[in-house]
């Protein structure tokens, strides 16, 4: 690899420099027609950063970032073996740049110049006119590349130009030395700190950078100046060069990144010299820390509100009961990443309901199914997003995350399943079998989100719409969408009514369901006046359910979706189990719940005057 580098570099030294701009230009649109991650991240990158922009104008300053990415890798693999007249023309120089070199120079005092990643930076390695002078020399901190044999080719060609290097892992303290002695010293500062960083606001966005800039400064009496090569023709930049003011307020490090935001935001075409196609935001990438922002958020230095713009994207389970019992687990991630913007992925029946409780910033209905469902969902992603939280358990729902492009696809792993598709998965078996079937579903969610880094209370309280409770109304779920084994018959609901109207005749009650249940609540509500039994089934969204039960007294139902709604708004419920688990499945939210069972897996084994005596008790 090495060897191929080192010869494309020496063909490309002797090659003309216009036919070496057409090959970039060539190489920059072919990148642009195959997918891949970087170019995902190209664009996602853009889409934050410039969020009122055309997707045309993205796309344009995309295809030129793209070139300038490329721009650099030549120019890195070709200078080595360009003449020193090559190298002094690679950076023009302004009079009032030249005037402030001249000026440090005299100084006597060590300096620090923050560098960040444009496209031609190393060429001030190659230019004559950046140095000290005067027996002082200059040096630069460089991360080391993953191919030892790569690195150490490049470290070698950067020493051939008089640069004294030092990598980021072993020469800190060498560099440290180096800056005390009078010399210069470059640091090509970036925004992937990660764990070890410091979280601040770029873009309004959450990121971590190194505070190294600020320990050199102190440490060495240095004087920080940001410079930047300004890319002007192809192989040369103008330098520019700006001093960076710091105090007991702000650092070193937090005012070069003000000083790169301010330089990138004032050009109309976003600076694509810079490299918007690396990860510049990747904050907690590790994935025992991915749901819960570091007690370093304590360390802001902006003192800004975070704005939520990292997307996570949560693809919501498919059945209403589910989808309450995900909602604790969503509302405690939500407040351990402020800084998260949530695309909840669901289907679209449930959409009104997810919006009524403002539980994301944006929705995605997934699509009807048929031969192009997974072409249909690949249109919904406007972005690549950082992280995919699947709720459900299917295939499809594990290739919608595949084909959403994220590197981080989380998830739930049962007993004896696999799920290949998913990067990352907290694997149930690992609370062994009995702990597993007595645990209720949310708190199996709490444990893959803890598993994540979720460090956040998983509350049960209530959700409060404010509707007024209604004494005389009555609710009734009599269907189940999932299973006819969970249905209570439509006679013992009849007599149910019969018997309690008898308490108190006063009371009306109001049949709910889906158009599925239809032939059920039109059997019960038939042997009854239309002004004493209220027929709902069919004719309500979730957001309007939502409203009629929370103005209900009390519901009484099957194990179903409806008495989790219920449940969760804070009204009293009476549910009636039949062949299902209710350790895994009852109403999970700490408001007024009556259980009542079976002795058999057959619902209808269920008596009447059980459920009246229940229910008696909370009229």
């Amino acid at each position: 690899m090495v060897l191929g580098i080192k010869i494309l570099g020496y063909i490309f030294a002797r090659l003309d420099t216009t036919l070496l701009e057409q090959i970039v230009s060539l190489l920059a649109k072919l990148f642009f027609v195959f997918p891949s991650a970087r170019k995902e991240t190209l664009l996602s990158n853009l889409r934050y950063a410039f969020p009122n922009w055309s997707e045309s104008k993205i796309q344009r300053t995309a295809r030129v970032s793209v070139a300038r990415m490329l721009e650099m890798g030549f120019f890195s693999m070709t200078y080595p073996f360009m003449n020193k007249e090559r190298w002094r023309s690679a950076v023009i120089y302004s009079e009032d740049t030249e005037k402030k070199l001249i000026e440090l120079r005299k100084s006597k005092t060590p300096v620090l110049f923050l560098l960040p990643h444009f496209t031609l930076f190393e060429t001030l390695a190659t230019s004559p006119n950046f140095r000290p002078f005067g027996g002082k020399k200059l040096g630069a901190i460089f991360r080391p590349n993953r191919n030892p044999k790569l690195d150490r080719w490049i470290n070698s060609a950067r020493k051939s130009t008089g640069l004294v290097t030092f990598s980021r892992k072993e020469g800190l303290l060498r560099a440290k030395s180096f800056l005390k002695e009078g010399n210069w010293l470059v640091v090509l500062f970036d925004q992937n700190a990660g764990d070890r960083g410091i979280l601040d606001l770029f873009f309004d966005r959450l990121v971590s950078y190194t505070t190294l800039p600020n320990s050199l400064t102190r440490n060495t009496g240095a004087l920080p100046v940001f410079i930047y090569p300004k890319r002007i023709r192809f192989f040369q930049s103008k330098l520019e060069i700006f001093d960076i003011n710091h105090d007991k307020e702000s650092s070193v490090a937090t005012n070069s990144h003000r000083l790169l935001e301010s330089i990138l935001k004032a050009d109309n075409d976003g600076c694509p010299d810079w490299l918007w196609s690396h990860g510049k935001w990747k904050i907690h990438a590790r994935v025992e820390t991915r749901y819960q922002l570091l007690n370093k958020r304590k360390q802001l230095i902006s003192g800004k509100t975070l704005s939520r713009c990292t997307n996570f994207f949560i693809r919501m389970p498919n059945w209403l009961g589910d989808i309450v019992m995900a909602i604790p687990i969503l509302l405690a991630i939500r407040k351990g990443r402020p800084d998260i913007r949530f695309s909840l992925v669901a289907k679209s029946q449930f959409i009104p309901l997810l919006k009524m409780f403002n539980l994301g910033e944006d929705y995605l209905a997934l699509p009807e199914r048929g031969l192009s469902y997974f072409l249909n969902f690949r249109e919904l992603l406007k972005c690549k997003p950082e992280n995919y939280l699947l709720f459900t358990n299917s295939l499809r729902g594990d290739i919608e995350a595949y084909l959403s492009g994220s590197r981080q696809r989380f998830g739930l792993n049962l007993p004896k399943r696999s799920r290949p598709l998913l990067t990352h998965n907290f694997d149930a078996a690992e609370l062994g079998e009995e702990e597993f079937n007595k645990m209720h579903q949310t708190e199996l969610w709490e444990q893959m989100a803890r598993h994540f880094g979720l460090k956040e209370i998983v509350s049960r309280d209530p959700v409060e719409l404010g509707a007024n409770r209604q004494k005389w109304k009555i609710g009734i779920v009599p269907g189940s969408s999932n299973s006819p084994l969970k249905r209570w018959a439509p006679e013992n609901w009849i007599l149910l009514i019969k018997q309690l109207s008898k308490i108190d005749e006063g009371l009306v009650f109001h049949l709910y369901g889906t158009n599925q249940d239809k032939r059920i609540t039109e059997e019960i509500s038939s042997f009854f006046d239309f002004n004493f039994v209220c027929d709902h089934a069919g004719k309500t969204d979730l957001s309007e359910l939502a409203e009629e039960l929370a103005s209900c007294r009390l519901v009484i139902g099957n194990d179903t979706g409806s008495m989790h709604l219920a449940n969760m708004l804070g009204t009293p419920v009476v549910v009636l189990f039949g062949p299902t688990n209710s350790n895994k499945t009852k109403p999970f939210f700490e408001s007024n719940l009556t259980m009542i069972h079976s002795t058999t897996d057959d619902i209808n084994e269920i008596h009447i005057d059980d459920v009246v005596n229940c229910i008696t008790t909370k009229l």
